[in-house]
C-alpha cells in the first residue's frame, strides 16, 4: 500500500490495527471518525477507507476546516462539496475547529441524508479527522453534540508512535531515506537507534520527519547521531504499555475505559515549553538574542510552506499583505544561519511550523498571537533584567516592548 506520498505500506505500520477497522468499515454506510494526536497518519487512514470501498484514485476530497474564517465560508464551501459528494469520500480535517452554527448544518446532513435543499445526500462516505476523543471534544465546548453523535458511530483510533514501537526504526530509516536522497549517509548511530526507541514522540511522524531533516543538514559525520537528532539518551525504562492490550478491536470500540488518558500536549503548548526552555539557557549564560524576531521569522517562513509559496493566501493567513511578505524575506533569510547555528533556538525552530500547520483562519494578526507566547515568558523569567534587556530579546525597541505589553495585556507599570 501507498499513501501517495513515497512511503509505502507505512513502512508495515498497521497502527496496532488501525488500519483493518478502516478495511472493514469501508464496507459499513456510516460517517466514520477517525481520532488521534497530531502527526499519527489519520488521513492515511481515511485514505485507506477510500480505497477499500472501491473509491477512484482522486476522488478522496480533503475539506480543512481551519481554512474557514467564518461561518458563512464554512457552509457555502461545505454545501458546494455535499452536492457534487456522488462517489467521492469526503475527509474533513478538524470540523471541531469550526463555527458551532456550521458544525449542526453539516451534522443534519449526514444525520438525515438529505442536503439543505431536500434532496437526498449522494451517495459518498463521509469521514471526520478529529485530534481526540469526542466525548472530551464536546466537554471542552469544541465540537458540538451534534456533530459528535453524526461521527460516533465506530470512531477508528489512531495509537501515538510510542505505542508502535516496533515501527519506529523502520520509520526513521524510510525518511532518511527520504530526506538524504542528494547526500551519502550510512544510517543512525547505535546511540542515534537507542535515543529513538526512549523518546515519546509527541509529535508523532511529524516531530521524526521534522528531526530527520534537521539531523541530516547538520550531520557532521556519515552517520546521524543521537546529538544530531537533539534527542539524548536517558536511564533505560520498560516501553509505555498500550492502552488497547491484545484485545480485539470491536470489543474495544464498545469500552470507553479502555481509551488512553495520557496528556498528548498540543503544538502551541509543545511550543510554549520550547520557548520557555530557549529563554532559560539564554538568560542563564547572561546573552541577549532577539527570540521575537526570530520566532516571527519561522513563523512567516511556516505559513508560506502551509500554502507552498502562495503569497497571498499566507498573507491572508497571518492577516498581513503578500507586500509585507516579499519585502520581510530577504531580511529573514539574513537572519537565517544565525538561527540554525543557536542551539537554544533548535527545538522552537522544528516547533513552529507544526504549529503554523495546526493552526486555524484567526481574526487577530499572528504576529501578536506569536509574541504573545514569548512575552509574558520574558516577563516572568526575565524580571531581574532590565528593561532594555527584556526588548532586546523580544527583537524590539524600549517603547514598542512597553506598547506590546499593554497590547497583549500585560500592561503593569515597569519599574526597570
Amino acid at each position: 500500500m501507498s499513501d501517495g506520498s513515497g512511503v509505502q505500506g507505512y513502512v508495515s505500520d498497521n497502527m496496532e490495527g488501525a488500519l483493518d477497522q478502516a478495511a472493514f468499515l469501508a464496507r459499513v454506510d456510516i460517517p466514520v471518525a477517525v481520532i488521534g494526536p497530531r502527526g499519527t497518519g489519520k488521513f492515511y487512514v481515511a485514505s485507506t477507507i477510500h480505497r477499500e470501498a472501491g473509491g477512484e484514485p482522486g476522488h478522496i476530497v480533503a475539506i480543512d476546516c481551519r481554512e474557514f474564517r467564518n461561518r458563512e465560508q464554512a457552509i457555502r464551501h461545505i454545501s458546494r462539496e455535499l452536492e457534487t459528494a456522488e462517489g467521492k469520500t469526503l475527509v474533513f480535517k478538524s470540523p471541531h475547529l469550526m463555527n458551532a452554527a456550521a458544525q449542526n448544518r453539516l451534522a443534519r446532513q449526514l444525520s438525515t441524508r438529505r442536503l439543505e435543499s431536500a434532496r437526498y445526500l449522494p451517495s459518498a462516505r463521509f469521514v471526520g479527522l478529529f485530534p481526540e476523543r469526542l466525548e472530551l471534544l464536546v466537554r471542552a465546548g469544541e465540537l458540538t453534540p451534534e456533530l459528535a453523535s453524526a461521527f460516533a458511530g465506530f470512531p477508528i483510533y489512531v495509537p501515538p508512535i510510542r505505542y508502535r514501537r516496533r515501527a519506529i526504526l523502520r520509520w526513521a530509516n524510510k525518511i532518511l531515506g527520504q530526506e538524504s536522497r542528494q547526500q551519502v549517509l550510512k544510517g543512525f548511530s547505535p546511540d542515534a537507534e537507542q535515543a529513538m526507541m526512549q523518546h515519546d514522540w509527541p509529535g508523532n511522524i511529524t516531530e521524526m520527519r521534522q528531526r530527520i531533516a534537521d539531523a541530516v543538514s547538520r550531520a557532521s559525520t556519515g552517520w546521524i547521531t543521537a546529538a544530531d537528532l537533539d534527542l539524548f539518551l536517558a536511564e533505560p525504562e520498560s516501553p509505555p504499555q498500550h492502552p488497547l492490550g491484545e484485545r480485539p478491536y470491536l470489543d474495544i470500540l464498545v469500552d470507553p475505559d479502555s481509551r488512553d488518558e495520557r496528556f498528548n500536549p498540543s503544538a502551541e503548548q509543545e511550543l510554549q515549553l520550547a520557548l520557555g526552555k530557549a529563554l532559560h539557557g539564554l538568560i542563564a549564560e547572561g546573552g541577549t538574542l532577539p527570540l521575537g524576531t526570530w520566532l516571527w521569522d519561522e513563523v512567516v517562513l511556516a505559513a508560506i510552506d502551509r500554502y507552498s509559496g502562495d503569497l497571498p493566501r499566507a498573507g491572508e493567513f497571518l492577516v498581513t499583505s503578500s507586500r509585507n511578505l516579499s519585502r520581510w524575506q530577504p531580511k529573514i533569510g539574513e537572519r537565517e544561519a544565525r538561527r540554525a547555528d543557536s542551539v537554544h533556538w533548535r527545538e522552537p525552530r522544528r516547533l513552529v511550523p507544526d504549529w503554523v500547520r495546526e493552526m486555524p483562519l484567526q481574526e487577530r494578526p499572528l504576529r501578536d498571537l506569536s509574541l504573545a507566547l514569548l512575552l509574558p515568558q520574558v516577563e516572568h523569567q526575565g524580571a531581574a533584567l532590565t528593561l532594555a534587556q527584556r526588548a532586546e530579546i523580544m527583537g524590539v525597541s524600549v517603547p514598542t516592548y512597553q506598547k506590546l505589553k499593554k497590547q497583549l495585556g500585560n500592561g503593569d507599570q515597569d519599574s526597570g
